[in-house]
């Protein structure tokens, strides 16, 4: 009886050691989809030598970041000069969509997903002296994006508005308009 209880402990400890063994998966370990999700943060906003900040949302999802309402108030103070005016344009616009299209892959290192950027063209009709005006932005990436995960999970990148057309015609002189996302994720 002895030996049996002995033989049973023994085979039971075994395979308590064999699981120990194997291989277990990390939490911590990064992956693409790990960029999936929704995010909210600051931007910061720089046009010339003037730099501001504003609250912001957004979601990743599918290789898309979409934005329910992307700051625009930079893009449309270019193109209508007076503040006033520029106010009411503001709030005769209300809320633009806007989507980003990257694709992502780890890094060498596999700490970090690098995300490169396709944005495309922005299209807004705006309000001038009582007149609808097509308003077209070109958005051109500055740096890839970088998703980090640890404590907190970020994501960072830039765009740069470097083009603005009113009915077609480009907007000259302009002073290329920054956005630096640095996004926390919920």
């Amino acid at each position: 009886m002895l030996l049996i209880l002995l033989s049973f402990t023994f085979s039971v400890t075994s395979c308590r050691d064999d699981d120990d063994k194997k291989p277990k998966p990390n939490p911590d370990t990064l992956k693409v989809q790990d960029v999936n999700g929704d995010y909210s943060g600051k931007v910061v906003i720089s046009k010339g030598t003037v730099t501001g900040e504003t609250n912001l949302v957004f979601s990743a999802q599918n290789n898309i970041i979409s934005f329910t309402e992307f700051p625009i108030k930079e893009i449309i103070t270019t193109v209508i000069t007076d503040p006033v005016k520029a106010n009411q344009a503001l709030t005769a616009i209300g809320k633009i969509k806007y989507e980003l299209n990257y694709t992502s892959a780890l890094n060498k290192e596999k700490k970090e997903v690098e995300l490169t950027f396709s944005p495309k063209e922005l299209t807004i009709q705006v309000p001038v002296d009582g007149v609808n005006k097509k308003v077209v932005v070109t958005f051109v990436p500055t740096k890839k994006g970088v998703f980090k995960k640890g404590t907190t999970q970020n994501l960072n990148f830039e765009l740069e508005a470097t083009k603005i057309t009113v009915e077609g015609t480009v907007i000259t002189p302009f002073e290329k308009i920054k956005y630096n996302f640095p996004m926390l994720k919920k």
